[in-house]
C-alpha cells in the first residue's frame, strides 16, 4: 500500500471545448498528456510553447505546500477549469513497486475562437450568449484555486449552456 502523502501515479487531461453553436453543449474528451519534469532550478524559458497551438499546462506538486498541486496554463487558448482526484481503473492490477494508484484528472476548457468578418452583424442574443459563456468560463478558472485553498477537496465544476440563461 502506499503512503497517503504519496501524489497520484497516472494524469488524464479532460479537455473541454466549447460548442461552435451557442445552443449545444460543450464536447469533452479524455487524453493522455505528454508530461515533462522540470524542477524549481530549471530554467523557466523550457516551459514556453516550442511551436504554435502547443498547449501547456503546469502542474506543480511540492509536498511540503499541501497534497493538492497547482496547475496552470501557459497556453493564451486554454483555461484549467478544475482538479479532480479518481481512481484509476484497472491499476493496481499487476504486482509492481507500491504506488499510489489514483489518477490525477486535469480539466481545461479551450477558450473559443475570435471569428467575425466585419459584415457580420451579430444579433444581441448572440452577443450575450458569448459573454455569458465567456463569463462561465472565466468564473470556473478563478473558483478553481479559491476552493483549494480553502482545504477542501477540489470538486468538479459544471458549465451551465449560455443560451439557457439568455430565453
Amino acid at each position: 500500500m502506499s503512503a497517503p502523502e504519496d501524489p497520484p501515479y497516472y494524469i488524464l487531461v479532460s479537455h473541454d471545448s466549447p460548442p461552435s453553436i451557442p445552443s449545444a453543449a460543450p464536447s469533452t474528451s479524455l487524453s493522455h498528456p505528454t508530461i515533462e519534469y522540470h524542477y524549481a532550478d530549471d530554467s523557466p524559458h523550457s516551459l514556453l510553447p516550442r511551436y504554435p497551438g502547443e498547449q501547456i499546462i503546469v502542474l506543480d506538486y511540492d509536498p511540503t505546500k499541501g497534497p493538492t498541486p497547482t496547475i496552470k496554463s501557459l497556453s493564451k487558448d486554454l483555461a484549467v477549469t478544475g482538479l479532480r482526484i479518481a481512481d484509476a481503473p484497472g491499476a493496481g492490477v499487476t504486482a509492481e513497486d507500491p504506488r499510489n494508484n489514483k489518477m490525477y484528472i486535469l480539466e481545461a476548457m479551450t477558450l473559443p475562437e475570435e471569428t467575425r468578418d466585419e459584415e457580420d452583424h451579430q444579433s444581441p442574443h448572440t452577443i450575450l450568449a458569448r459573454f455569458r459563456q465567456r463569463n462561465a468560463i472565466l468564473r470556473s478558472a478563478l473558483e478553481y484555486p479559491g476552493s483549494l485553498q480553502n482545504g477542501q477537496q477540489p470538486t468538479e465544476t459544471t458549465l451551465q449552456d449560455p443560451t439557457s440563461a439568455a430565453s
